[in-house]
C-alpha cells in the first residue's frame, strides 16, 4: 500500500467518523457504521487507529492546536503592546483582525469544532470550554504585569472570559455563514474590549 493510498484512506475514514460523531454524539458512535459508510473494513480502521478515542482526536485535535496557536500568539502580542503604554487613552482598540483570523480558523473546520461543542463527552476534551476559559483569564496577568499604572478585577477578569469564549459559542452555533460569522464577532469582540477596559482594569 502506497503513502498517498495510506493518507486516502485514513481521510476516508476521518469523514465517514466525522459524520457518525455528529449523528450520533461520541458514545454511541460506531466503529462498525463508520466503516460501513467509508466502504472499509475494522481492520483498516484498526490499522491507522488505536481506537475510537484515538479517530476522536485524530479529527478535533490539529484544529484545537491550531486555535491554541492563535490566541497564543495574540496574548504574546498583547503582553509586548500593554508594555509600550502608560495609558489606554487614544489606544486602538479594534480587535477584528484577530477576530477574523479566530473565526476563519474555526469555520476552515467547522465540523471538528461542532464536535467539540456537542459531541465530546466522554472524552478527553468535554471540559474544552472551561479550558478556553482559564487560557483567556490566564492571558491577563502577564498582560496586567507589563501594564503600567494600572491593575485588575480577577472575579471581572474571571466573567468577561466567560462572556467572551460564550459570545463566540452562540454564533458558532447559529451562523452557518463565516462572513456574517466574522462580521457579527468582530463587533462582539470590539464591544467586550471596551468591557475589559472599563470593568477589569483599573487604574492604580
Amino acid at each position: 500500500m502506497s503513502r498517498e493510498h495510506d493518507q486516502d484512506t485514513r481521510q476516508l475514514l476521518i469523514e465517514s467518523a466525522k459524520k457518525e460523531f455528529l449523528k450520533k454524539g461520541y458514545n454511541k458512535a460506531s466503529l462498525r457504521s463508520i466503516c460501513a459508510d467509508a466502504g472499509l473494513t475494522t481492520g483498516a480502521l484498526y490499522f491507522f487507529f488505536e481506537n475510537k478515542a484515538d479517530l476522536f482526536a485524530a479529527i478535533v485535535d490539529p484544529p484545537l492546536n491550531g486555535l491554541k496557536q492563535i490566541l497564543f500568539q495574540h496574548f504574546k502580542e498583547d503582553v509586548e503592546e500593554a508594555s509600550k503604554l502608560d495609558s489606554f487613552d487614544g489606544v486602538d482598540m479594534d480587535h477584528s483582525e484577530i477576530s477574523d483570523r479566530i473565526v476563519g480558523h474555526i469555520y476552515d473546520n467547522y465540523d471538528s469544532f461542532m464536535l467539540l461543542l456537542t459531541a465530546s463527552e466522554n472524552t478527553v476534551y468535554e471540559n474544552v470550554v472551561d479550558e478556553f476559559v482559564t487560557l483567556v483569564e490566564n492571558s491577563i496577568p502577564p498582560m496586567m504585569a507589563s501594564l503600567k499604572g494600572y491593575t485588575y478585577d480577577k472575579y471581572m477578569s474571571h466573567w468577561m472570559a466567560h462572556i467572551s469564549i460564550d459570545a463566540y459559542i452562540h454564533v458558532i452555533e447559529h451562523e452557518r455563514d463565516v462572513k456574517k460569522a466574522k462580521k457579527r464577532l468582530s463587533s462582539i469582540l470590539n464591544y467586550l474590549v471596551m468591557g475589559w477596559v472599563q470593568l477589569v482594569m483599573v487604574k492604580k
